[in-house]
């Protein structure tokens, strides 16, 4: 718990679970394609098991030589679970300068957290200036759902109970 009494967001609160996938050998082109048709910017790489053995990105696609994924893939993959904290998924994001991180548990691909993940967090966070409540919706609520204030404001921050 954080010190405003709500729970810490984890990668399960936000990650994408429907997610696109590559196999090894498949063509660069291929890749491309998916990357292109889906408006995405890196597409995990997993064998027939469903284990993830790479990430292919943009910048794989453009920059390396190679007819098939395993070719140009990017095999040092930073990963994370399913209960990491979101801001862990933030410091390493920053930090180590990628765009996302792939979801695992027990070595199988089950998500994909990436920086627009985390942005939308942002965006959809409502804090009661009341009673500090945080609530998560796409449009501004009329309402605090636990104290009923019509105070409720957007915020990176929690705000203290009666500020």
């Amino acid at each position: 718990m954080s010190l405003d009494n709500s729970p810490k967001l984890k990668v399960l609160d936000v990650m994408t679970t429907q997610v696109i996938t590559v196999k090894e050998n498949q063509t660069t082109q291929q890749a491309a394609r998916l990357l292109s048709q889906y408006r995405i910017s890196g597409l995990p790489v997993v064998n027939d098991d469903n284990v993830l053995v790479g990430v292919v990105t943009e910048y794989d696609v453009i920059s390396k030589e190679g007819q098939r994924v395993r070719d140009i893939m990017t095999r040092a993959v930073i990963s994370v679970g399913e209960d990491t904290d979101l801001e862990e998924v933030r410091r390493i994001l920053v930090h180590e300068r990628i765009k996302r991180l792939i979801v695992l548990d027990q070595g199988k691909l089950v998500g994909i957290v990436s920086r627009a993940d985390l942005v939308k967090e942002v965006a959809e966070r409502w804090v009661c200036n009341v009673c500090g409540e945080v609530t998560h919706s796409e449009e501004q609520p009329d309402s605090c759902p636990r104290c009923g204030a019509g105070e409720v404001f957007a915020s990176t921050e929690p705000a203290p109970p009666g500020s």
